[in-house]
């Protein structure tokens, strides 16, 4: 079998076909490929054309893993594209996939979803509910799955497309099976998998999902779509926290079970700790982890850290008491103690360690005061180079990712295996592409004053008499949304009649789809459109499409640094040592700009899109050589002058 036998169009694009013969050479010879191309390359199809063959030929299943359902959904479309084209064309081989979730996205156990749990705790809950036969939707599947007239459980047609969750869930519902397990049952008979990092980088998800799909690592070409994304997500798998809400919960376990006096001693003067340094810490604030330790050994009279290691051993095989107590009577149990045992074998573990970083973490919301106890992981490599070193092949696909920092950052050199970097030309009209960075904006905090967002208005003003339809303004940080907010950007939406949509930290997701699909729809209404005033790094700047004239203009307003917490320093100067000095380029530089160049590709989408880019803020200008290369090409610096942006985007538009 080649490549061609699994295109599923008539012609390809620009470029697409040379680059699916590298990814399949790669491959074929066990490399981590990285392959960096903007949207409407076509990655997707891409990477399935390139490594089908392969995983035919070898009897490899392909991960494929996302961020986002959307994304899901969108590599489901593409498969079933390429089921239709084989059986159009007479090919043996069914191409089989599935898209996944995890269990409380995919559960409709009423019980387990009211408790609105961790995947940790879900597991544990769903455990106990499956052993006392509790759940309803399992044992039907269970009844289901032993029938012998039925060995496909639902339809002996499930397996002939590619199969979506939603579409599997919707299925559930009407038969009242669990969905969560089916998709669970089916797996072994998937070449393709398409699930989220967590099934693949989670210790703790990992190793039941490789038994459900009946493969080994090693068997297993792995595919990161969105790859950037992996960077934040490797090292928050690999962090832990306490807060006081989770001390209560564990406190209350340990009390009606009738622990040790000493267990609940040793929740109760961190519970007190905690509460007392909320009430003077206005962010974060690190923490020597040995000092903490020595106190708390100290507290707890222990004579040794050997002493204390083998007293946390003690609640953790408590804990495992408590739930063999609570499943033997029939009830669910949610594992707060053994999680407080976790944290602190942990601390053990890593308080000696550079790359680990501890800190109290304060959090203001509009009731409460939240503070938490935290283990944080700097080097996202702990947790990926395992794995690039254990499956067949790793292809890693990104549209704005900086090569260099994804390589050092994931260790792809490190992993045993070869390395291909393959970069994508830009498949868009030069044409149809505007890219500005506008001086006269600095955003930098001493700078921040009401004159510097007064001339962001004006020049915001000429972006939106300019567009012809909706407008996005991704900011920098919620505070610079704030600032435009009180300088009456208001105004400018009732000036040129467009709907103002203003994204609020705290939303829930349902909400926050009607927001979007909201100002989307205002795209189509004649003679209006609309403003989408949301930050960078949030789900409206990453995780959203807005082709066409769902989002003609995009502006970047501000240069989206995180602040300099004492978690970013330590990170800084982690990296500084890990990577030969590069600490502030790796740590700071680059996830601002990729932030960025995450945001300004929102409007540009498919190949006939047509869209402007606005950098607002000259820093930008110093640093651009961190654009993407596909934007960077088109660059045109715009002048501090009045009408400068309009006469350059007023033509763009309406000629």
């Amino acid at each position: 079998m080649k490549y061609i036998d699994f295109f599923p169009y008539k012609n390809f694009r620009q470029e697409q076909e040379s680059i699916i013969k590298k990814i399949e050479q790669s491959s074929e010879e066990c490399k981590n490929t990285l392959l960096v191309a903007p949207n409407g390359s076509g990655k997707t199809i891409i990477a399935l054309s390139a490594l089908l063959p392969l995983a035919y030929e070898k009897d490899l299943k392909i991960i494929y893993t996302c961020r986002t359902h959307a994304q899901n959904t969108r590599i489901i479309k593409e498969l079933t594209r390429i089921s239709n084209f084989r059986k159009e064309n007479g090919f043996n081989h069914k191409v089989s996939g599935i898209s996944i979730r995890g269990r409380n996205e995919m559960c409709l156990n009423e019980m387990l979803l009211k408790l609105k749990l961790g995947p940790k705790e879900s597991m544990s809950v769903c455990s106990d509910l499956r052993k006392n036969r509790n759940c309803k939707y399992y044992v039907n599947l269970i009844k289901k799955r032993d029938e012998r007239d039925n060995p496909l459980l639902i339809d002996p047609k499930i397996l002939d497309k590619p199969i979506d969750a939603e579409e599997l869930i919707n299925m559930c519902k009407d038969k009242h099976l669990c969905p969560y397990f089916l998709s669970k049952f089916l797996l072994s008979k998937m070449q393709i998998i398409i699930c989220n990092y967590q099934w693949i980088f989670n210790p703790h998800i990992r190793e039941n999902f490789l038994s459900f799909i009946e493969k080994d690592l090693q068997n297993c070409i792995l595919v990161i779509d969105e790859c950037h994304n992996l960077i934040d997500v490797a090292t928050e798998i690999n962090s832990k926290k306490l807060t006081p809400y989770s001390l209560r919960l564990c406190l209350g376990d340990l009390e009606m079970y009738r622990s040790p006096p000493l267990m609940q001693e040793f929740v109760e003067l961190l519970t007190s700790h905690l509460n007392k340094k909320k009430l003077n810490i206005q962010y974060e604030q690190e923490i020597d982890p040995e000092v903490l330790l020595n106190q708390i050994i100290k507290k707890l009279q222990f004579s040794s850290l050997t002493e204390f290691t083998n007293f946390i051993k003690e609640i953790h095989d408590f804990s495992v008491s408590i739930h063999e107590e609570r499943l033997a009577n029939g009830e669910i149990s949610r594992d707060h103690v053994g999680t407080f045992a976790d944290f602190w074998l942990k601390w053990i573990n890593s308080y000696i360690l550079d790359n680990y970083f501890f800190c109290y973490n304060v959090r203001d919301t509009k009731k409460n005061r939240n503070i938490s106890l935290e283990i944080v992981a700097l080097d996202p490599r702990e947790m990926v180079i395992p794995i690039l070193k254990d499956v067949y092949t790793s292809v890693n696909l990104s549209g704005t990712v900086n090569p260099q920092v994804y390589n050092n950052l994931m260790g792809l050199k490190q992993s045993g295996k070869g390395y291909e970097e393959i970069n994508g030309g830009s498949p868009f009209k030069k044409e149809n592409i505007k890219v500005l960075i506008t001086e006269g904006v600095d955003t930098r905090g001493v700078n921040r004053n009401p004159e510097m967002y007064k001339k962001m208005i004006f020049k915001i003003e000429e972006v939106i008499y300019s567009t012809p339809a909706n407008t996005g303004i991704f900011c920098a940080s919620y505070k610079i949304l704030n600032s435009l907010l009180s300088s009456d950007i208001s105004y400018l939406a009732r000036k040129y009649n467009k709907k103002l949509f203003v994204e609020e930290p705290g939303l829930s997701a349902s909400e926050n789809a009607l927001l979007v699909n909201d100002f989307k729809s205002m795209g189509s209404s004649p003679n209006q459109g609309a403003i989408l005033l949301g930050v960078c790094g949030g789900r409206n700047s990453e995780g959203e499409d807005y082709p066409g004239n769902y989002m003609n203009s995009v502006i970047i307003a501000g240069f989206p640094y995180h602040l300099p917490t004492p978690r970013v320093k330590a990170k800084i100067a982690y990296y500084d040592i890990a990577f030969n000095g590069r600490g502030w380029d790796f740590a700071y530089l680059s996830p601002a700009v990729q932030r960025a160049n995450q945001a300004s590709g929102r409007p540009i989408r498919k190949i006939r899109d047509k869209g402007s880019i606005i950098f607002m803020d000259s820093r930008f200008k110093q640093k651009s050589k961190w654009i993407s290369e596909w934007a960077r090409k088109e660059l045109q610096i715009i002048p501090d002058e009045a009408s400068a942006i309009s006469n350059v985007l007023y033509p763009f538009w309406n000629s």
